[in-house]
């Protein structure tokens, strides 16, 4: 069941490559890549699995580090601790 109704886009964002994301807090999030919606849609849409190269951008993997070694950063957040302010 969908809770709230599909929103437009903004103008300034139409025709541009977007990633999905999802902000939440204190509820569980299902996501689905696809390749098919888990409910019937109100509008015609591609899943993310299902994009074709016209509806994607793709970008080159971008080169190792001199010294071979890649650099992670993972966010550890606790509630109400300032998560973020950074």
């Amino acid at each position: 069941q969908r809770a709230p109704q599909p929103q437009p886009l903004p103008e300034s964002l139409k025709g541009k490559a977007l990633h999905p994301t999802i902000t939440f807090k204190n509820l569980v999030v299902q996501y689905n890549f696809g390749p098919f919606p888990l409910v019937p849609l109100p509008f015609t849409c591609r899943m993310v699995q299902d994009a074709s190269a016209k509806d994607a951008v793709v970008v080159p993997a971008p080169k190792p580090p001199p010294d071979g070694r890649w650099e992670v950063l993972f966010p550890v957040c606790l509630p109400d601790e300032g998560t973020f302010d950074w």
